[in-house]
């Protein structure tokens, strides 16, 4: 800023401020994160055990969050579980997950697995 004093320490006093700043947004985005974790966890368990609030407060759905959570080996009725939604519900995410190349059925019916960053890469 022209015709602005210098203050001697200003500078030195300014940076730390940035710096102070910059920790403690740091430091609120992983409280945050960890709240957010563990309101997702007890959403999950209400859905899982069936309680209609939590299903219809719930809204979307993060289908990517629940693929990652599922075992390599796991049934549409353990998919249904976790997410607290209908069985047709899930065979539409299943279906979906299938085109994308994510899963593939077993041999048993209503089972599948994933499929491996490896055997994805070959798929397409």
């Amino acid at each position: 800023m022209p015709g602005a004093v210098e203050v001697r320490g200003l500078r030195r006093i300014t940076a730390e401020e940035d710096r102070l700043r910059r920790e403690k947004v740091e430091l609120l985005r992983r409280e945050l994160a960890k709240h957010r974790q563990a309101a997702r966890q007890i959403e999950h368990q209400l859905r899982a055990l069936g309680d209609p609030e939590a299903t219809r407060s719930a809204g979307w759905l993060n289908w990517s969050a629940i693929y990652d959570d599922l075992p390599a080996r796991f049934s549409s009725r353990e998919v249904a579980t976790v997410a607290g939604v209908r069985p047709a519900h899930v065979a539409s995410v299943l279906h979906a997950w299938k085109n994308q190349g994510k899963v593939a059925a077993t041999s048993r019916r209503g089972e599948y697995r994933k499929i491996a960053g490896r055997e994805l890469s070959t798929r397409t």
